[in-house]
């Protein structure tokens, strides 16, 4: 059995985390592991609005402009 297939036959994440070292030779780029991929991480619940904010006065912070006062 091929790694690709192996990836293919995992049905949880927990599975993959527990076995993520057999696969970190497999190629994203293939369109049948990356479907899969999707299938199994899944997304998160809540994603943010924004990883990181650029200030007016050029400073980066991480989060919302309303979180800071200048």
């Amino acid at each position: 059995m091929t790694d690709k297939e192996k990836f293919l036959s995992i049905l949880t994440y927990e599975e993959f985390d527990k076995r993520r070292g057999e696969f970190k030779e497999l190629s994203m780029s293939d369109k049948d592991i990356l479907e899969h991929a999707s299938k199994i991480f899944g997304k998160s619940p809540n994603p943010p609005e924004e990883l990181y904010t650029i200030l007016p006065n050029g400073k980066r912070v991480i989060g919302n402009k309303k979180d800071y006062n200048e």
